[in-house]
């Protein structure tokens, strides 16, 4: 027995079955679902699994028994048995989950936790949704398997006690889903685990989440962001389930987030990691399908609904592979979406029209980002008052542009968490559109002696916070929005980036501001260093090599482009670092990133400093954006 070191929930499971993501009142509106056109593609893969030989070895056995097909297939079963309330279907779930707790074993890879997690999941809608059906003997088997399963394989451990509710691996599905799922499913005879996982989540992940998620915006950029919030959705959903209630009630603004991330071109903007540009081409260009579908599930949005569907195809559902590392294909994995959820969370909520939402939105703290979005125009400036450590980038005051094409990015490749791409130059402040500062011997070394080069500091050495105090913190705070404006016409935002820079600067403010009308991206910091001798540098990332002619500079993309005016300093040296062997160039030394990728990695970049080293200095570029030779643009 768990001995639980949370209140008391209040929310608790009913006395019945099934109550793990629907009640015996959804089954109307669910087997509804299965005859509707829109859900075709799933029904076709739900029946399909349904048939799906299962054999417990695994999809790539070197590694682990477990295979991604077969556990949906064990799921696909007991929905055919929650529906049909046949004995023969039911006894077919259970002898398939029970076939697959037995064989689970992981060998090597870094995907136990998720693995075992979803196995948990899929066994707790079996023993819920085929309660009756299953013998006292075999409930306490099941139970057991589960548990030594967390226990063996689970990052948060068992009891869940690791790992924070606002970074790190502990947001995702392990207790987030995984968990609480079970505890529900197996209340009757076990309230203790329910009692734990529950009154974690109610205790300390309702009120954290809701400081964390107060702007909107996620700190983990919208990659790692939208994957994590999945896992919100589905602890709400399944607390809604049991009681009617958002016990967050703070997650559609992040999916408004969502919409506002991705670009004209349907791709998602790329802030933080980003693994969706590395992935299948279906998941880079419809990035945020899977979030979509359960923000409709959760609101009823009809806009949520369309933006899903636009993107669904049956991958999403049912990847082509179901082996170690399904997520290099684009798959998110684990069942995050299956077949059957979505026919049991489809139209939970009804239809309701979607809000008219403006073309320019300011996403609060603890991010502090505007985001300005037309048919063809894409502007995101962030000034990120604190830092979010794990995928967040070292990145405070960064900016993007998107006319037609993407013409300021930011530069790099995600290609793994601890690769020297990564440390080096991905996350670094130098590989964005920001300042950098360096000290005059450039001796600002931190985090596990990686040279910094300029950048902003690294709160806590780049330890995560361990939880939302810490991260509200002095220690990760970066900066402070003082200002910003918006309207359809355009936007501005004034930041204090002072606290980023406290190792290098006394004083450092940008002020950023877009005029669509115009055209017109400005960008001005106000820059005073610790010691004259601070060399200061603004960066500039495109995707193809620039053309330099006095103090302008020309990036062209696709037939578009951005035209950017160095005003001040009066002094300036501009100079282009890129190309064949140094794209990813930091003080000489190129990082590329193993192995070579196809993605929006850059050019290289553009780097403006002043020919003087002054104690003050201030930069003003202006950024216009238009069709390729069309100079009345410009």
């Amino acid at each position: 027995m768990l001995e639980s070191l949370y209140s008391k929930p209040y929310i608790t499971p009913p006395r019945e079955h099934p109550r793990l993501m629907l009640r015996a009142r959804d089954l109307p509106r669910i087997r509804e679902n299965l005859t509707r056109g829109e859900n075709a593609e799933a029904v076709r893969i739900y029946e399909n699994l349904c048939s799906y030989p299962v054999s417990g070895l695994g999809a790539t056995p070197e590694y682990s028994t477990y295979n991604l097909a077969e556990v949906l297939s064990a799921e696909a079963l007991a929905f055919r048995a929650l529906l049909s309330g046949k004995k023969a279907d039911a006894d077919a779930a259970i002898k398939t989950i029970n076939t697959l707790l037995d064989r689970f074993k992981v060998k090597g890879g870094n995907m136990a936790a998720r693995w075992g997690g979803h196995l948990i999941f899929v066994c707790a809608e079996v023993y819920d949704w085929c309660y009756s059906f299953i013998s006292k003997e075999l409930r306490e088997k099941m139970i057991a398997d589960c548990e030594r399963i967390a226990a063996l394989y689970f990052e948060m451990k068992y009891p869940p006690v690791k790992q924070t509710a606002i970074s790190g691996h502990g947001t995702e599905a392990q207790l987030l889903r995984d968990l609480l799922a079970f505890s529900v499913a197996v209340y009757d005879e076990r309230p203790d685990i329910y009692d734990f996982c529950a009154g974690r989540i109610l205790d300390e992940y309702v009120p954290q989440v809701r400081a964390y998620l107060s702007g909107g915006a996620h700190c983990q950029g919208p990659s790692y962001g939208s994957y994590r919030w999945v896992s919100l959705a589905w602890a709400e959903l399944i607390f809604y389930a049991l009681s009617g209630q958002n016990v967050f009630g703070c997650l559609e603004s992040t999916a408004d987030w969502f919409i506002y991330m991705t670009r004209p071109d349907g791709e998602a903007v790329r802030l933080g990691d980003d693994f969706n540009e590395t992935k299948a081409e279906y998941n880079r260009r419809a990035p945020f399908t899977v979030p979509f579908f359960f923000a409709y599930a959760l609101t009823g949005r009809e806009d949520f609904y369309s933006l899903f569907s636009s993107g669904m195809c049956s991958e999403f559902l049912l990847p082509g592979h179901f082996g170690m590392d399904y997520y290099s294909e684009g798959s998110w994995g684990e069942g995050l979406l299956s077949p059957v959820s979505m026919l049991v969370f489809d139209r939970l909520g009804g239809k309701k029209e979607a809000p008219k939402l403006p073309a320019c939105r300011y996403f609060g703290s603890p991010v502090g980002q505007t985001i300005f979005k037309t048919d063809d125009t894409h502007v995101m400036l962030k000034i990120g008052e604190f830092w979010g450590a794990n995928h967040d980038h070292l990145d405070t005051g960064c900016f993007q542009l998107f006319y037609g094409a993407p013409l300021l990015t930011d530069s790099g490749v995600y290609d793994s968490y601890n690769s020297s791409h990564r440390k080096n130059y991905l996350t670094r402040t130098s590989a964005h559109n920001c300042i950098t500062v360096e000290l005059p011997d450039n001796s600002d070394k931190e985090n596990a002696g990686v040279k910094n080069y300029g950048g902003t500091r690294i709160p806590a050495g780049g330890k995560e916070p361990k939880s939302i105090e810490d991260f509200l913190s002095d220690e990760y705070r970066m900066a402070y929005v003082i200002s910003h404006i918006e309207s359809e016409d355009g936007c501005k935002i004034v930041g204090e980036l002072t606290p980023a820079y406290r190792h290098t600067c006394k004083r450092v403010i940008r002020t950023m501001s877009y005029n669509h009308r115009k055209h017109t991206l400005t960008v001005k910091d106000e820059i005073t260093a610790l010691y004259p001798g601070n060399k200061k540098t603004f960066h500039l990332h495109c995707l193809t090599e620039p053309e330099i002619k006095g103090n302008t500079i020309i990036i062209k993309n696709k037939g578009f482009m951005a035209v950017c005016r160095v005003l001040l300093p009066a002094d300036a040296i501009i100079e282009a670092v890129g190309g064949e062997g140094h794209q990813f160039e930091v003080d000489g030394k190129n990082y590329p990133p193993e192995p070579p990728y196809t993605a929006e990695e850059g050019w290289g970049g553009i780097r403006i400093s002043p020919a003087a080293r002054n104690l003050t200095d201030v930069f003003l570029v202006e950024i216009k954006s238009a069709i390729e030779n069309r100079a009345d643009n410009i």
